[in-house]
């Protein structure tokens, strides 16, 4: 499977769709909207999504319709689906589940809820990934046996942070991060190495970096990060949406 799994999502508002992408390709998707859900069930045979995600009230087909053609194409029969409905109507829900739907997510989107079903789908060749994790573009310091390095982050979760670093470090090495918050308050997370990424193998390789697991976090600086890591995915959604898309945390 390619490293960023394609959800195709289905909606007939073009806003939603958008804020959707958004927020699903900083959860590391790729994503392929569609306005039809016709459109959608021709277009899961060629581009061969991991999941989908559909409005319930969907104005060209019925969404149990749709779920009951996707069951019936051999191609498509295993096709996740997570719904999403701004009118939860018990009936339909238990229907929808009784075809396979993994999830039935309510109006305005929550993050985590949003998280769990798309793990519950079975993206990932090494397991579901537990923690959210967002794109983090920033500066942080590493610090290893005394000596500083400024380095460039790549992501962050509630638990790690991926870094680039040209001569990485090997795995099981001890380190010290260093995070500067929103309110310029440093942050010290202690982990080690979890994951090396080389950098060699020619100019489509990823550049060298490394993984770090945090495991000497405080309570209460787990909740800083995990904030952070939330206002990163929604925070700009949230306060710019015209119409409340996603809810704010």
């Amino acid at each position: 499977m390619r490293d960023r799994p394609i959800v195709l999502t289905v909606d007939d508002n073009q806003v939603f769709l958008g804020t959707l992408a958004v927020l699903l390709e900083r959860l590391h998707f790729e994503v392929l909207p569609v306005t039809s859900s016709r459109d959608a069930i021709d277009l899961a045979r060629v581009a061969r999504p991991q999941v989908i995600t559909l409005n319930m009230q969907m104005p060209d087909m019925d969404s149990l319709a749709f779920l009951r053609a996707l069951r019936a194409d051999e191609e498509l029969a295993d096709l996740p689906v997570i719904m999403i409905t701004g009118i939860r109507e018990k009936q339909r829900v238990w229907e929808a589940m009784s075809l396979g739907c993994i999830e039935v997510l309510d109006l305005p989107l929550e993050l985590d809820r949003m998280h769990q079903a798309l793990q519950r789908c079975n993206l990932y060749p090494e397991g579901r990934r537990r923690y959210l994790r967002a794109p983090y573009n920033k500066r942080v310091e590493m610090v290893v046996r005394g000596e500083v390095m400024l380095l460039n982050a790549v992501t962050l979760s509630e638990r790690g942070i991926m870094v680039r670093m040209p001569n990485p470090l090997p795995k099981g090495t001890p380190v010290d991060i260093r995070l500067t918050m929103p309110n310029d308050q440093v942050l010290t997370f202690g982990g080690e190495v979890i994951y090396v990424r080389g950098g060699k193998g020619g100019a489509v390789t990823p550049p060298a970096g490394v993984a770090i697991k945090f495991d000497r976090v405080t309570i209460k600086d787990s909740e800083r990060l995990q904030n952070l890591v939330k206002q990163l995915l929604i925070g700009d959604l949230v306060a710019n949406q015209t119409e409340t898309i996603i809810k704010s945390d």
